[in-house]
């Protein structure tokens, strides 16, 4: 029966066949987080209009926060506490984790970010430039973290972050951002950006990019997932966390054309200048 199969299938039937599944095997990861939702309406709603593969990061202090935890829950979107740290300069922040907190001070702030934003997966730092470069600091959270099976996505809002090390030293689950999308507002920097982030995927794998709800980020994130290349998937950054694998809704089944070799048919033969072959 297979000799039959093999002999009805020419090799340019085999070149079509494979090409058209080698994009499942090689496609390039892309996870796509946007930061401070839950501050604007129209905003919000536009992100929730995206892929549900796109995941949101909620600031818990936020005055539609956990409405819109509720609502991307609803759409089975991964979601993300967008916890305010302490930065190195002097700006203004929500209630979060300052430099020297705690290991208590940061549990009850934890603990009261949850209840603002139910069903989040994760945490990803909001500024803390020094928050996440201060050793003790950073220690105290990730147990916190541990203890509450939450996912870690160290933002890097500063080179010299030790968030994601002593995450994975604590034994949490940890990713780190690989391109910010909109460090400027410009459309054309933005899409130059979405373009570095397809880019990065391809060569590395998985590409983790960080957003926020604005005009320009929103345009050029609706225009590029509509047309998202065939070896570029689209994930929730949960699938990450979790190393969930994409399989083919059926089983792929290579068929070749050339018969077995006479070397692995019985009678086995031995051929001269050839190695390994059973006498």
């Amino acid at each position: 029966m297979l000799k039959q199969i093999y002999k009805r299938l020419n090799f340019k039937n085999f070149l079509q066949i494979f090409l058209l599944f080698s994009p499942l095997a090689q496609a390039a990861k892309l996870a796509i987080v946007i930061d401070d939702v839950g501050y604007r309406v129209k905003g919000d709603l536009e992100i929730l209009s995206l892929p549900k593969e796109v995941s949101v990061a909620i600031i818990p202090a936020a005055p539609y926060a956990e409405e819109r935890a509720t609502d991307a829950y609803a759409q089975k979107r991964d979601i993300l506490i967008h916890l305010p740290m302490e930065p190195k300069s002097k700006k203004f922040i929500e209630v979060g984790v300052k430099i020297g907190d705690s290991e208590e001070k940061i549990r009850k702030l934890v603990e009261s970010a949850r209840s603002r934003v139910p069903y989040a997966i994760g945490l990803n730092n909001h500024m803390g430039s020094g928050a996440t470069s201060d050793l003790a600091t950073m220690q105290h959270l990730m147990n916190v973290l541990k203890e509450n099976a939450l996912f870690f996505l160290d933002s890097k809002t500063i080179g010299s972050s030790v968030a994601a090390k002593t995450a994975r030293e604590f034994g949490v689950k940890t990713l780190e951002r690989d391109i910010f999308l909109d460090d400027s507002d410009l459309l054309s920097d933005v899409q130059k950006q979405f373009a570095l982030a397809i880019q990065y995927a391809r060569k590395n794998g998985v590409a983790v990019v960080i957003g926020h709800p604005r005009k320009n980020t929103i345009s050029v994130l609706k225009q590029n997932l509509a047309q998202l290349p065939k070896d570029i998937e689209l994930i929730g950054v949960g699938a990450l966390w979790r190393n969930e694998k994409v399989v083919p809704e059926k089983p792929f089944i290579m068929i070749f054309e050339q018969e077995p070799a006479l070397t692995s048919v019985p009678p086995y033969e031995s051929v001269p200048l050839l190695r390994g072959i059973p006498k």
